[in-house]
């Protein structure tokens, strides 16, 4: 396969929304949804950039519990195309560490959530935690999506034939069982900053 290169690098930005992540204090998720989670809506409505939010069915249903008027605002930029849901299933869990019937339950309750909550069924979902097996792909799929994402840094560190413009261009995850699901590559250090 070649590589072209030269050609204009197109940029999408997806936002990840964890109101469970570890370090957040229940008491304190009201600030997080004013400090971070109002601005990304702001952001979304005003510059019309193409724009992902990635949130799980547990983190909208916190979010709606404190501040409905945000879900309404996210429920409408969906729907004016302004920013795209990504999904992630009910939890963020570390799918190859739990059984498949939890990965299986898990996207399964999500997708209920995203459209009970606002009336869509995401086509992409990010890799929780960005811990990809192949056992994964057919929950996902499974679950409707047509493509993931996944960090680029970490596989290409044990695949060194990969040519590194790769990171750029989608590619193909194969599962276990021969299942095919698109995929966009993210970068984790990008993430991290």
């Amino acid at each position: 396969m070649g590589v072209q290169v030269g050609r204009p690098l197109s940029l999408y930005a997806i936002f990840h929304l964890n109101i469970a992540y570890s370090s957040i204090e229940e008491a304190r998720r009201p600030e997080v949804i004013r400090q971070c989670y109002r601005p990304l809506l702001r952001l979304a409505a005003e510059l019309g950039v193409p724009l992902g939010i990635e949130a799980s069915g547990y983190t909208l249903e916190t979010i709606a519990a404190i501040d409905p008027e945000w879900l309404m605002e996210l429920r409408r930029l969906i729907q004016d195309h302004r920013c795209e849901l990504i999904g992630s299933g009910y939890v963020q869990l570390i799918g190859p560490l739990v059984p498949a019937e939890v990965n299986r339950a898990n996207q399964r309750l999500g997708i209920q959530t995203y459209e009970r909550l606002l009336d869509v069924r995401p086509e992409i979902a990010l890799v929780n935690e960005q811990a990809y097996s192949a056992g994964l792909l057919e929950h996902y799929i499974g679950a409707g999506y047509r493509a993931i994402v996944m960090e680029w840094e970490n596989p290409a560190r044990h695949h060194p034939e990969w040519h590194p413009a790769w990171r750029y261009s989608p590619q193909i995850a194969c599962g276990q069982y021969g299942e095919q699901i698109a995929l966009l590559w993210n970068s984790s250090i990008a993430f991290q900053k």
